[in-house]
């Protein structure tokens, strides 16, 4: 068991006293999608606009996107596509994968974007949806945020119970 988890099992253990609902906007869920993420080189030969590109030749829609560098210096893509077009995505990264320098490959055929806006630019609403989802046990796929919204990938089969567990750490409108 990792450092991290530890932690949190004892957290989970002693418990914490509840904090304060945060107020915010909304809560909104994309559609079912499907998530690729893709390890490629860093660097000048970052490839992300070429499997961007080669992407929307075959007309598939992109969703949610996230792209970090990794400590080694890898570029880390995430993006959620419309399901239907899982199969097409695949077979063209598979033939393309040398190509675009592809190094790691992962999938997820089933998974939503859960978005959260703040109530005028409330601080620490991503610790409480971070925190909230991770203590409940349910596993982040990709986060992204800007001044207006974060958005987090997760299983599909995991939305019912983030939604609720959101429901009890947030105040809606």
């Amino acid at each position: 068991m990792d450092r991290q988890s530890k932690t949190l099992e004892i957290m989970r253990r002693i418990g914490a006293p509840k904090p304060e609902k945060i107020r915010i906007t909304g809560i909104l869920q994309s559609p079912e999608l499907s998530s690729l993420t893709l390890l490629l080189p860093g660097g000048n030969s970052d490839s992300s606009a070429a499997v961007l590109k080669l992407l929307g030749t075959q007309s598939i829609n992109i969703r949610f996107i996230n792209k970090y560098k990794d400590s080694a210096g890898n570029t880390s893509l995430c993006i959620c596509i419309d399901a239907e077009f899982l199969d097409a995505a695949l077979n063209l990264l598979d033939v393309n994968e040398k190509s675009l320098g592809v190094r790691d490959f992962m999938y997820h055929p089933r998974v939503k974007v859960i978005s959260i806006y703040p109530h005028k630019e409330r601080p620490r609403i991503a610790e409480r949806l971070l925190t909230t989802l991770r203590m409940n046990g349910i596993y982040i796929l990709s986060v992204n945020n800007a001044s207006s919204v974060i958005s987090c990938v997760l299983n599909a089969e995991d939305v019912e119970n983030a939604l609720a567990r959101l429901g009890d750490a947030f105040e809606l409108p």
